[in-house]
């Protein structure tokens, strides 16, 4: 870490889940506790340009001041990359918390982080054939996979597992609840030796709070589901016929 006398200084690189978070959990209270001072919050995919045609060059320069730097991992092949970040900063003597994209995609239409796209819709066989119960296996063994190659604990991984039919713990593939983001931050706090539950944080609506998907009813009896989401069925079906006949596919 760099040696100074003043403020630690810390820039977070990722996506919404350090972008949208990151003034709430770290906050003013937090950062004046722990003489921290945050330079930046990023979003990583600002420079991807499969996501942004015109997207801008990434100036190392940013991360020259920094003490630490809060990353998620990404596999961009660009400036951007993660990899070429961490590799950069390392070389910086600049401590690196690497975080990852706790995503869980098992419903039945799956944007992606790039909006809706022709493969959300022409894999998809009907709902009356998805076996959840695989579909929760697969979910789990990509995010424990990528929680492996983080420097967060794995109880993160095990909080989802054992929790997934108890609350709700995502909105959609990407956005994890304001449960799941606590448990992500806690972690976080950790590796910044700092406890969360010094603090108190009212939650006035979830912190990411764009595209929903309700459960259907198949889900909720394949996964058990212990408490009361909301259930449409018929919001996968109307919204498969509505965007399918914009692509050259066979309806099911």
């Amino acid at each position: 870490m760099n040696d100074s006398l003043d403020s630690i200084k810390i820039g977070f690189f990722g996506s919404c889940q350090l972008y949208m978070c990151s003034d709430f959990f770290l906050n003013k209270s937090v950062r004046d506790t722990h003489n921290i001072k945050t330079m930046f919050s990023i979003l990583f995919f600002e420079y991807d340009k499969k996501y942004k045609s015109d997207a801008p060059q990434l100036d190392y320069a940013i991360f020259d001041d920094l003490n630490i730097l809060v990353i998620e991992i990404n596999s961009l092949d660009n400036e951007a990359s993660s990899d070429k970040i961490i590799t950069y900063c390392e070389n910086k003597n600049i401590r690196v918390i690497r975080t990852f994209l706790v995503k869980f995609p098992i419903y039945p239409i799956n944007w992606s982080g790039y909006g809706e796209r022709k493969i959300d819709y022409t894999d998809w066989k009907g709902l009356d054939v998805i076996d959840y119960n695989r579909r929760f296996e697969e979910c789990m063994t990509s995010l424990e996979n990528s929680n492996k190659s983080s420097d967060l604990s794995m109880e993160i991984s095990s909080f989802i597992k054992d929790n997934f039919n108890k609350q709700l713990l995502f909105t959609h593939s990407l956005h994890p609840t304001n449960i799941v983001l606590y448990e992500i931050w806690r972690h976080i706090f950790k590796q910044l030796s700092i406890n969360i539950e010094d603090y108190e944080y009212k939650f006035e609506g979830e912190l990411i709070n764009c595209w929903f998907n309700p459960f259907t009813s198949k889900m909720v009896k394949d996964l058990n589901i212990l408490f009361s989401p909301v259930i449409s069925d018929i919001f996968y079906i109307h919204r498969y016929h509505k965007y399918i006949s914009q692509y050259t596919c066979n309806p099911v």
